[in-house]
């Protein structure tokens, strides 16, 4: 029955691999096999870090604005969930052209997602300062859950090829940054690939690129977190998804999971509990619920599809 239950909900809520399965020849993507992405985000634990992200993104207020004023978070909120897991599973697994095709989707998407908080602030979704609130909160989300519930959890050095790799990804959705002038360019992807070609979120500062800048960075935008009416009404979609009764079994552990994570302040600002008994009860369940889900799928399909294209010439 938890068996079941918890690959019904993952279905349900993320969806199926999202790019195409027997991609180009020899293309080995955006980060490769043996990147400290394709090993951290194929762990089920990155299922934790996912929901974790959307809760950690929650708190801040003009990230929020842009999603209750300019989504169909309210009426296709299962929708969304399987649009950004699209996302991040394709930048992550498939071809260089699909990393760039999806990349192009979500800038476009952005494009029009502008306008004012209700405390009068501007926001605009491709506004490079939230673009990397969003890269860092799932970022460290994925970090903090491979730490708790992956049974070899990344090293230090893999952690922080892990936040390069990652800052390298959200720097593509700059839109300072030409993307068919990039695509066309052969040398130029492959200087993608390797980490060696000039990003302007990278260079300025705005993305870290070690564990340590990381959680700099973290400190920094704490100032700016606080939950408002539209991060009340995302907490309350996240803690209650509209999933039949089947399905929602499978998927609180996930969520008890990314909730025993948070840091103390966040989940003060969420109203979560914060007391070590029930965080340590939490955790428990959701290594089970874990468990059962490698048991049961085995290797990740995203990585062996990923991995035979990459070797095949």
């Amino acid at each position: 029955m938890l068996r079941a239950g918890v690959r019904t909900a993952l279905g349900r809520v993320f969806g199926g691999p999202p790019f195409d399965l027997h991609g180009e020849s020899g293309d080995p993507g955006l980060f490769g096999p043996g990147s400290a992405s394709w090993r951290i985000i194929a762990e089920p634990a990155a299922i934790v870090g996912g929901v974790r992200s959307l809760l950690l993104q929650l708190t801040h207020p003009l990230a929020m604005a842009g999603v209750a004023e300019h989504s169909a978070f309210r009426t296709d909120g299962l929708g969304r969930l399987q649009r950004t897991s699209g996302y991040v599973t394709t930048l992550t697994f498939g071809t260089t052209p699909e990393a760039l095709t999806v990349t192009r989707a979500v800038r476009s998407a952005h494009a029009t997602v502008r306008g004012h908080a209700r405390d009068g602030r501007p926001y605009a979704a491709d506004d490079p300062h939230l673009l990397a609130w969003v890269s860092i909160a799932m970022t460290s989300s994925m970090l903090a859950t491979d730490a708790a519930f992956a049974p070899e959890p990344a090293d230090a050095g893999m952690r922080d090829r892990f936040v390069a790799e990652q800052a390298r990804g959200a720097a593509l959705l700059d839109p300072r940054l030409d993307l068919a002038r990039l695509g066309a360019d052969a040398d130029r992807l492959v200087a993608l690939q390797r980490g060696e070609l000039p990003l302007p979120m990278i260079d300025d500062g705005s993305l870290p690129t070690t564990v340590a800048d990381l959680e700099a960075a973290l400190d920094w935008y704490r100032r700016e977190l606080a939950v408002d009416d539209h991060g009340r009404e995302a907490l309350r979609f996240l803690l209650w998804p509209p999933l039949p009764a089947a399905t929602r079994a499978g998927y609180l552990p996930i969520l008890a999971g990314a909730l025993s994570t948070l840091p103390r302040d966040v989940r003060a600002l969420l109203g979560v509990p914060r007391g070590r008994l029930s965080a340590a009860s939490a955790r428990t369940g959701t290594r089970v619920a874990l468990a059962v889900l490698r048991a049961a799928s085995g290797p990740s399909p995203a990585v062996a599809a990923a991995t035979a294209r990459a070797e095949r010439r």
